[in-house]
């Protein structure tokens, strides 16, 4: 039944897509972080959904009047050299099923990224885009969150099977990116009866957070609070709230969670021996960092294999995969393709910086300069959980880069206009 019900609504959705392309924008966002249909149990489980949307979105987008071109803002001229990078290795290695098929993925998943940024036009797409992300990932933050709370912390909350965030690590990391948006949505809410319902979102996938018993999500959790007060304009009231939160969630998790994370710190038992975990990333990360100065683009798509670890690894029997987005690029595309993936996230900060400081004491504009603060937090969750987890072509964070270009687009054109009648008004007094 959820079979049919599902490919029932996804039919209904081209036709509006063909009236309205951003409809397009909105399903696929939909099916690319919720993918709904891994929760169905039929012929749609396995059905190429994001494939289909994809074609009949990008058809639609074609024939209609919506802009085709895309702001070269600095952040968008460091992805797209980015993307250059990563051709120029997949060209220049030895290409198997496996390095095709993951070069079409990261493609296909960038090449729609720059198609949502041109339809970007307005706060209101933006935020409805927005909305959708948040929803569907919330909708495993909120219900890891709930089993979080009714099973004690006991035991580790997954994300949907296929997706970038499947595993409890990964999740946690997305989870985690989306807690920002919502605070920024709860803003947006004229009706204070609902405000709360973003809020309470946030805290429930908070709790999924403790509850992955991942140690870099912890790590970049930490991070976020810290951040997040430091952009938050009522400091006072985010500690309290900082302080209310963390501690309960922190306090409410089991022995052996609390274990765990102890050896983010100090070394497991006797002290001697390192958590195996940790070992195997070190060594994961040694391989990489050693393919990185044996080609210029590194190891290639195909780099984490173990032949591969025959020859970098200190120790090739510890197979694992490189656990980190900066050595995941850099073992794979090398040091050139690593400053450029950086080069992406600080750009779009400063950029972020940048729109704060253009709108902060214009009240029309001041939803700008929130939604980009709020924003600067996802992406540090991002870099921080980021260094301990393989998520460099996750989209997720690529959509928040494009829609802090997308609100600087709005806010340049908006900042004219008042300009404009600014000068006309000057005209008319001195007139």
């Amino acid at each position: 039944m959820r079979d049919i019900a599902l490919f029932l609504l996804l039919i209904g959705t081209i036709p509006l897509m063909f009236r309205r392309p951003f409809v397009g924008v909105l399903v696929w966002c939909w099916i690319s972080y919720m993918l709904p249909h891994k929760l169905t149990w039929g012929f749609m489980y396995n059905f190429p959904v994001a494939q289909m949307i994809a074609i009949f979105a990008l058809a639609a987008y074609a024939f209609s009047k919506e802009p085709k071109s895309i702001p070269m803002e600095p952040p968008i001229k460091w992805l797209i050299f980015f993307y250059v990078l990563l051709f120029l290795c997949w060209l220049f290695h030895e290409k198997t099923a496996f390095t095709n098929m993951l070069a079409m993925k990261v493609v296909k998943v960038q090449f729609f990224t720059l198609v949502i940024l041109a339809m970007l036009t307005t706060r209101k797409r933006i935020e409805m885009a927005l909305w959708v992300i948040a929803l569907s990932i919330g909708f495993y933050g909120v219900k890891g969150g709930i089993y979080t709370l009714v099973t004690g912390g006991a035991y580790r909350v997954y994300g949907p099977d296929g997706g970038f965030f499947e595993e409890n690590n990964a999740m946690a990391i997305a989870n985690l990116m989306v807690i920002p948006v919502f605070l920024y949505l709860s803003t947006t809410i004229k009706n204070n009866k609902l405000k709360i319902l973003p809020i309470i979102a946030a805290v429930l996938t908070a709790a999924a957070v403790f509850g992955s018993h991942s140690r870099g999500a912890f790590l970049a959790l930490t991070a976020c609070a810290f951040f997040l007060w430091t952009k938050s304009n009522k400091k006072m009231l985010s500690m309290l709230v900082i302080l209310a939160v963390v501690p309960v969630l922190f306090n409410f998790m089991p022995e052996h969670w609390h274990e765990r994370m102890a050896t983010i710190f100090v070394e497991e038992d006797t002290g001697e021996e390192r958590d195996s975990s940790a070992n195997s990333r070190l060594n994961a990360w040694r391989a990489g960092f050693n393919m990185s100065l044996d080609h210029p683009f590194a190891g290639g798509f195909n780099a984490e294999t173990p032949a591969n670890w025959m020859i970098y690894a200190p120790n090739p029997e510890d197979f694992v995969a490189f656990h980190s987005n900066y050595i995941q690029v850099l073992g794979k595309h090398g040091w050139i393709a690593l400053f450029a993936f950086l080069m992406i996230f600080y750009s779009s900060w400063r950029l972020g910086n940048k729109i704060y400081k253009q709108t902060y004491q214009i009240e029309s504009l001041r939803w700008a300069g929130l939604m980009c603060r709020f924003l600067q937090v996802s992406i540090v969750a991002y870099m921080v959980g980021g260094a301990f987890l393989s998520l460099a072509y996750f989209d997720l964070p690529y959509h928040f880069v494009i829609t802090i270009v997308a609100v600087h687009v709005i806010v340049k054109r908006e900042l004219a206009e008042l300009e404009q009648e600014k000068n006309a008004d000057d005209a008319k007094v001195t007139g």
